[in-house]
């Protein structure tokens, strides 16, 4: 594929992928391929409530640069808004009061715009807002806001933030005010009923509190596309921002990683309401749709808006919307920097006794655990112990060990652990210090199959409890929900039951799918096996291996080719998020350092 070239500079800062839930499709690494190949050198991604892209966005990042390829990535989130917190918590208690035995659904957010737009429920009522990282300091604060916004007093279906929360972190960021359902627009869905005085009145106080946080890093955000009320929003945002002196963008609010898959978009959209909405049928062709979202260049932008206030009926001054479509590129070139997100690893502190140092203390606990076992004598495990602690030492890992014995210490106190296997049983250290159980000498086990002095990877020490709900709950009791954190899980949409979803959309008979779905894997997993030179043993096909060697499935997607498109593009997009059952992280003031979200019922 040869890159496109744009005239006209641009970035497009407000950029979704299927981390905003059946809202988006396509990874991070989709919609910066396309991005590059149509002629952009930097992109946005700016996922519905939550940062969970930026590890993937960080790692096509370095893949990218490692081929030679110039491209800024930019982090950043749409985030949930309510002017006040304090007001809705108010609401929020009163109307929770009247249903205490109703549970509250913390696991997913998908994002419903019409909702956000004409809601007339205050609990669910929330506005867009862009906010970007400009550098580290801006991305810690991005974290510290996102984990806020999830506490359960900020959450109800979705998390929000607010005036206050902003200003206390507003540092290194740059704000603008998104799209239909932004900041503005919500001014103009409330008051366009009483009048046009109405809306700039509402509009020019939310253009002063987030001026008066933001100063110059505040944007007006206009997009081009055929809706009407787009183009009433984008006149009232223009004339208010002139008289603010708030200087404005245009940006593509990209849904989709290619121009072709605004149907399958729309049908990953279907697929998180089925079940809880009436769904009428897909749109036939992009102009049903009245918009395009895919990650365009400045061509494309210019092109957009000719064509759409056009059709639309809409006059606008030219220079200050070629204005806006080239500020983009300014901003994402002179007031973002590109930078690694700090990836440093914070272990507690306070596993450490106050006045002495993690390697002393460190020493310290294993000659304890020597004396415990009557090994303070013997000569070969003294010296294979100085050996090893001068290894964790000069890795830096001192401190890895002391949190190691601090979780084993509460895990074997209530209840029954495991004595230790993989490499980490070949470590003196780890046996008296009690983190295992089996004597690495005796055993002639190595501690260099654990640790080398001369090697980069982080000690693994695999550990086994019999109750570890038990032990995360004890732990972050102990140390603080700041400081015990949950891994989440990302579910992802799997052949069978996306099969399944497509087809019922479709009104395909199930009796046709369900023989299809039965059939599929039992078909395929010995011909795959035996690419393999598999002979015994259970083995799972992948997606690919399904495809290639199923005849049924095959012979169904030829039948109904719509699915097979479908399928091959949604298979893998994400479907819901969970509390992963076996991993915690354990650090210090996580909340700075990376961005906490719900999962499972808690944070």
């Amino acid at each position: 594929m040869t890159r496109k070239l744009s005239k006209i500079p641009f970035v497009n800062l407000h950029n979704h992928t299927t981390f905003s839930i059946f809202d988006a499709i396509g990874y991070p690494a989709d919609h910066m391929n396309f991005a590059y190949e149509n002629g952009s050198d930097a992109l946005a991604i700016t996922d519905h409530g939550n940062m969970s892209a930026l590890s993937y966005q960080v790692e096509h990042y370095k893949k990218m640069k490692a081929e030679g390829k110039e491209f800024k990535p930019i982090y950043g989130i749409e985030a949930y808004f309510l002017p006040s917190l304090s007001e809705w918590k108010a609401e929020y208690e009163e109307q929770q009061a009247q249903k205490k035995n109703k549970k509250k659904d913390m696991s997913l957010s998908i994002e419903d715009e019409e909702e956000s737009k004409k809601s007339k429920d205050f609990l669910r009522k929330r506005s867009h807002l862009i906010l970007l990282a400009q550098n580290q300091t801006g991305l810690n604060n991005l974290f510290q806001l996102v984990s806020k916004s999830y506490r359960t007093e900020n959450f109800y279906r979705y998390p929000r933030m607010d005036y206050d929360m902003l200003n206390e972190h507003s540092e290194g960021i740059i704000c603008a005010t998104a799209c239909l359902g932004g900041v503005f627009a919500q001014d103009y869905w409330e008051n366009r009923d009483a009048g046009p005085d109405a809306v700039r009145k509402a509009m020019r106080n939310t253009a002063q509190r987030f001026r008066e946080i933001f100063g110059q890093r505040f944007f007006g955000e206009l997009q081009w596309n055929a809706v009407p009320e787009q183009h009433e929003l984008n006149n009232y945002i223009i004339e208010v921002c002139e008289e603010f002196d708030v200087e404005l963008i245009s940006t593509a609010d990209a849904h989709y990683y290619h121009p072709d898959l605004w149907k399958e978009r729309e049908l990953y959209r279907a697929l998180g309401w089925m079940g809880k909405k009436d769904l009428a049928n897909l749109p036939e062709s992009r102009e049903d749709l009245k918009y395009e979202l895919y990650p365009k260049n400045g061509d494309q932008m210019w092109e957009s808006f000719k064509r759409y206030s056009k059709t639309s009926g809409v006059k606008y001054d030219e220079k200050v919307v070629l204005s806006s479509i080239e500020r983009t590129y300014d901003i994402a070139h002179r007031l973002i920097e590109e930078f690694v997100p700090d990836n440093t690893i914070r272990l507690p502190s306070f596993i450490v006794k106050e006045k002495e140092s993690e390697v002393a203390s460190l020493t310290k606990l294993c000659i304890e655990g020597l004396k415990e076992r009557n090994l303070q004598e013997n000569s070969e495990y003294i010296n294979r112990l100085k050996e090893e602690l001068c290894v964790i030492r000069d890795r830096g890992f001192a401190r890895y060990f002391l949190t190691m014995k601090a979780i084993s210490d509460r895990a074997a106190a209530t209840m029954a652990v495991g004595p230790g296997r993989g490499s980490a049983a070949g470590s003196l250290a780890a046996y008296v210090l009690g983190i295992t159980q089996i004597d690495p000498i005796r055993h002639g086990l190595l501690f260099s199959r654990f640790l080398r002095k001369d090697a980069k990877d982080y000690p693994d020490i695999d550990y086994d409890v019999s109750r570890p709900m038990e032990l995360k709950e004890k732990l972050a009791e102990e140390w603080g929900d700041n400081s015990v954190i949950p891994i989440s899980n990302y579910n992802t949409l799997k052949l069978r039951s996306l099969i399944k979803d497509i087809a019922k959309f479709y009104g395909v008979p199930f009796a046709e799918v369900n023989n299809v779905t039965g059939k599929m894997l039992h078909e395929a997993t010995p011909r795959a096996k035996k690419d393999h030179g598999i002979k015994a043993g259970v083995y799972v096909p992948t997606f690919e291996e399904v495809m290639k060697y199923s005849e049924s499935l095959q012979s169904f997607l030829a039948k109904h080719p719509q699915i097979k498109t479908h399928v091959l593009a949604l298979h893998g997009q994400i479907r819901s998020v969970s509390r992963h059952a076996g991993g915690i992280v354990v650090g210090e003031s996580l909340n700075e350092w990376m961005p906490l979200i719900n999962s499972g019922g808690g944070i």
